[in-house]
């Protein structure tokens, strides 16, 4: 069972951090001013917008800006300042034993923070947020939907909770069936690196929810058979897709479709699959966490969050 941090109070301090990539200086001043114009209090580690080539700066300057943190009894929760890549050059060298000794720190993110989540679930029972970000999602017009989300999720423990996609979006079913277990995922291409390491949560009788963004077709048909591979479809009870951004051509006669990925894979399993789910690189996504007990029926469709 997963532990879920404290609710967020409105006023609390939030601490951003870049443990992957740095973000654009423009983004992430708008993003901090959103955040500060909602009534909270921001602390930012010195490399939000700085950096070399495609990180926010060296592993050991990121490590300890992650460590510290989260070990601030000041900070309540964490926000990433956005994703790109890094996590997985550091995920081995934290501290784990020293963050066991704190209360669980809410920690929101996706794409490349999905291995940082995974990590924490399984290294410290921690339960993760996969959700919006300062820099792509807080900066600009912040979609309301997901605004929403965010905040419904984040301050307090809603739960029971039904997942509802955007109006107009219909949840697709590849499968019929129904499914419960833990909620475990996020960038599918994230995931696959950890498959058969200390750092992948348990699989056995979870949901797993996954998406992704900019993997050319071939990318996506490894990382499904990776999975395939590794034993996880014989393990987990059900399978939820987000959106997969740019990863298929625009005329499908170019490249196979995603059901027609799913019709090989997926053949000899008979567990639950739904797609079209509101979640991913996406303008309009849920906020999930990661960690906690899910229902899903498709007959009507029902995803649900019932707590730890």
């Amino acid at each position: 069972m997963y532990k879920f941090p404290k609710p967020l109070s409105w006023g609390a301090t939030i601490g951003v951090i870049a443990p992957a990539s740095a973000a654009h200086r423009k983004q992430t001043r708008a993003g901090l001013d959103y955040l500060e114009q909602r009534g909270f209090a921001v602390k930012t580690a010195p490399n939000l917008t700085r950096g070399k080539f495609y990180l926010a700066g060296d592993d050991a300057h990121r490590l300890k800006w992650l460590e510290e943190f989260i070990l601030d009894p000041g900070i309540e929760a964490i926000i990433c300042v956005r994703g790109g890549y890094g996590v997985l050059r550091i995920i081995d060298k934290i501290n784990y034993w020293r963050l066991a000794a704190i209360p669980p720190k809410m920690i929101v993110g996706y794409s490349d923070i999905t291995a940082l989540q995974m990590a924490f679930m399984r290294k410290l029972g921690w339960v993760g947020y996969t959700g919006p970000m300062v820099a792509p999602d807080m900066s600009g017009e912040f979609d309301t939907y997901s605004e929403q989300w965010l905040w419904k999720v984040l301050m307090g423990h809603p739960y029971p909770l039904t997942l509802e996609n955007p109006p107009g979006e219909k949840i697709g079913v590849y499968r019929e069936g129904s499914a419960k277990g833990t909620l475990v995922g996020g960038c599918l291409s994230l995931i696959t690196p950890l498959l058969g390491t200390e750092y992948m949560p348990d699989l056995r009788g979870a949901v797993l929810v996954i998406e992704d963004i900019g993997e050319k077709t071939y990318h996506l048909d490894k990382h499904l058979h990776m999975l395939r591979i590794h034993g996880v479809f014989e393990q987990i009870s059900g399978l939820i897709l987000g959106h997969f951004v740019n990863c298929f051509p625009r005329n499908p006669r170019r490249s196979f479709t995603m059901e027609e990925l799913l019709n090989e894979i997926l053949r000899d399993y008979d567990f639950p699959v739904v797609t079209n789910f509101a979640y991913g690189h996406i303008k309009k996504r849920l906020t999930l966490p990661l960690g906690a007990r899910v229902r899903l029926n498709t007959s009507p469709i029902e995803i649900e969050i019932t707590g730890s």
